[in-house]
């Protein structure tokens, strides 16, 4: 098979997966705004709203979050500062734009192994939520699976790997 068809199923598979992990973070996101809204009205009607709820949107949104991270650098939805490159050639600007790329998947992985750290870390220590006693590393560790696949897009995408989504994505 020549490399080009290897890039391109290797592309296409970070592609779904980006799709995938996009579609889990708003289902997460949904499940945050259905339980808020449940615990808004258990305050209102009945005095009594979901024990730590603001717990639970803490970390939710934490991983959903990571979760729009790759799906994100597929279809440059990251902030561009263009300015600067406007006027240079457009061999400068995808050159450019593949080191940034390149620097995203390091701070990616960065983040990404400073989180596994200190998931391992505060379960160690039995850390816990104040109000549900909520184990806190299972939040951190929920958010590696997002951060770990920006990085390998980023990466790919540095490497100059072609995975745009298709338009029904």
């Amino acid at each position: 098979m020549p490399a080009d068809k290897q890039t391109s199923a290797f592309g296409a598979i970070l592609c779904r997966l980006s799709v995938l992990f996009a579609y889990l973070g708003g289902a997460v996101i949904s499940a945050i705004g259905i339980m808020s809204a449940i615990s808004i009205i258990g305050r209102t009607v009945l005095r009594a709203p979901i024990l730590g709820d603001f717990e639970l949107v803490e970390i939710g949104t934490a991983v959903a979050g990571t979760l729009f991270l790759s799906y994100c650098q597929i279809t440059g939805g990251h902030i561009f500062v263009d300015i600067f490159t406007l006027r240079t050639s457009e061999g400068t600007r995808k050159w450019l734009d593949r080191m940034g790329c390149l620097f995203m998947a390091l701070m990616f992985f960065i983040v990404g192994w400073r989180a596994a750290v200190g998931a391992i870390d505060i379960r160690q220590n039995g850390e816990t939520s104040m109000l549900m006693g909520f184990p806190i590393w299972i939040g951190y560790a929920g958010m590696l699976p997002g951060v770990f696949l920006a990085a390998i897009t980023a990466l790919a995408k540095s490497f100059g790997v072609d995975m745009e989504p298709a338009a029904n994505e």
